[in-house]
């Protein structure tokens, strides 16, 4: 979700306190953002949460501005052609900015995806976020909408059941100091880099998890995008967990020139009799990323990973954070 950085705090929409300074929901516009705002745009949307983001993230804003400005610099007409699905939107109050959200649409699932939502903190507490949610709830003309949440944030999520949103999932993240040591791999399983040529070996995964035949021709992007390095703004360590020299699993670890000290372990899809060997791939991985002069990683128990939960979960400290998925659905 686009909330996993972004997370909304437990203040930002408190709309009952300071009733006395509401403002009309009519004097409120709201218009797409320019594309040299969208620093500003980002900036705004970190506000409340810069201290988490350098502080157990690792994200340096400076760093980010400038990845920004270098993405533009490349991609230029194809950056806005692929994001023509994408509206970031500035909400003005007397033509000042006092919240902005990022809404995108899903052409294949037909559904919206909600995130970045934020409220200025000088203008929290003052009607804003029933106003914005009444305007994207119009505005998505009826079609499902998902976004995430901090679980913490009961005056978020309040506001969202409000208006039509239901729970769907919580999302255990954590963030903590690598190398993870697991000793060795259960019953015969390895766990070694991936190259190319294993992408044309992935049919058992691609046939029992029917979501992921797309899954050979995405990763060739991946290693062409790692072989660019001049132009590469983001790290990808591929992996693969074998047994009897059948691919059972394929994971990466990615981290960014933003947070060059944090690497996330992405677990891409995984056969289920691999459950017990998961740990040990986690664990491979955060030590080859140490050599790369990463210092922590993440790890996210949700939906795709949550098979393997259980039997990764002893070797992790407690989460850091605990967010909600949540989706308002018209049938």
């Amino acid at each position: 979700m686009v909330l996993s950085i972004l997370d909304l705090n437990k203040e930002r929409f408190g709309d009952d306190m300071n009733s006395n300074k509401r403002i009309n929901p009519k004097d409120l516009k709201y218009r797409r953002i320019k594309e040299r705002e969208r620093m500003t745009f980002y900036e705004y949307a970190f506000e409340s949460t810069i201290d988490f983001a350098e502080n157990v993230i690792g994200i340096n804003f400076d760093v980010l501005k400038k990845i920004c400005k270098i993405n533009r610099m490349l991609l230029g007409l194809p950056f806005k052609i692929l994001v023509r699905n994408m509206k970031d939107i500035f909400v003005e109050h007397q033509d000042e900015i006092v919240a902005g959200y990022t809404l995108i649409y899903d052409k294949k699932k037909d559904e919206f995806e909600l995130g970045n939502l934020f409220t200025r903190p000088e203008f929290q507490g003052r009607g804003i976020g029933n106003a914005v949610m009444q305007c994207v709830v119009e505005d998505c003309e009826n079609k499902t909408i998902k976004l995430s949440v901090n679980k913490t944030n009961e005056a978020a999520i309040h506001l969202y059941k409000k208006y039509g949103f239901q729970e769907d999932y919580s999302i255990k993240e954590y963030f903590q100091e690598i190398p993870l040591e697991v000793e060795s791999p259960p019953n015969g399983f390895i766990v070694r880099f991936a190259i190319k040529e294993d992408l044309d070996n992935l049919n058992r995964i691609v046939t029992e998890i029917p979501e992921m035949k797309d899954l050979p021709k995405k990763y060739k992007k991946t290693f062409n995008k790692t072989e660019k390095k001049k132009l590469r703004m983001q790290n990808q360590l591929p992996a693969v967990l074998v047994k009897n020299g059948e691919i059972m699993g394929i994971g990466r670890a990615l981290w960014s020139k933003g947070a060059p000290e944090t690497a996330q372990i992405a677990a891409v899809a995984f056969l289920p009799e691999t459950k017990e060997a998961y740990p040990y791939f986690v664990s491979f991985l955060t030590k080859q990323i140490k050599k790369f002069g990463v210092k922590k990683f993440s790890w996210t128990n949700n939906r795709k990973t949550e098979q393997f939960a259980e039997f990764l979960e002893p070797f992790l400290k407690k989460p850091t954070r605990t967010g909600l998925e949540m989706s308002r659905v018209i049938e």
